[in-house]
């Protein structure tokens, strides 16, 4: 008789990995170098000719936004701000400024001349499909997934955004997810009413909630 028995999670290859260096196994030099290229494209879209920006910049520019996570003020500019109780000596030794809003300003993850009118998460969706490439890639594999929707805050403008009553995040956007046991996030999709991705089939074997995650 077959082993039927679920072999044991392992993650050996990746404990001797430094935090950054498991976050760079997702955010790689083939995603960096294309928010760059995007991002200059983008700069040509406005129209602006001398906008320049590279790897390592970015590297940086996403550093600072992971920062601002764990350290919230009331705005960007707050971190280069010249009082200890408000500026973050980290971010105002890493980038300029100036140069972090010029990143801001032309930061784009998609070519604007591409537009899925199927897709509202069109401007995002290919840097959301190298992710999830990684995300599967770097799975080790478990029992007792998690499939459920996560709400992630916000409150501008945007035709995927929902209003869910008796929520924790009443605004913002629902993503569905799945997840493993320990929180790794295997795989995600924005919810946007019918999905530009949807196959019938699926749909109708697994259910229109599980059938966006199968390729």
């Amino acid at each position: 008789m077959p082993d039927l028995n679920f072999p044991t999670t392992d993650f050996s290859k990746y404990s001797h990995m430094r935090p950054v260096e498991i976050f760079e196994l997702f955010f790689d030099d083939k995603l960096i170098s294309y928010l760059v290229e995007q991002s200059k494209l983008y700069a040509l879209f406005k129209n602006v000719n001398d906008f320049d920006v590279t790897n390592d910049e970015i590297k940086c520019f996403i550093g600072i936004l992971i920062l601002s996570g764990y350290n919230g003020l009331p705005g960007k500019r707050f971190y280069w701000d010249s009082s200890n109780d408000v500026g973050n000596s980290l971010v105002k030794d890493s980038m300029r400024r100036d140069r972090f809003i010029s990143i801001m300003r032309f930061i784009h993850c998609a070519n604007n001349n591409e537009i899925n009118v199927n897709d509202k998460v069109w401007k995002l969706r290919p840097v959301m499909d190298m992710l999830k490439d990684k995300f599967l890639i770097h799975f080790v594999p478990s029992q007792n997934l998690n499939y459920d929707e996560s709400m992630v805050k916000y409150f501008g403008k945007h035709s995927c955004k929902q209003f869910i009553r008796g929520k924790p995040i009443r605004f913002g956007y629902k993503i569905w997810c799945l997840n493993a046991p320990d929180g790794y996030l295997i795989n995600f999709d924005f919810y946007q009413g019918i999905s530009p991705k949807r196959k019938i089939l699926y749909e109708n074997i697994f259910g229109k909630c599980t059938a966006p995650f199968i390729k």
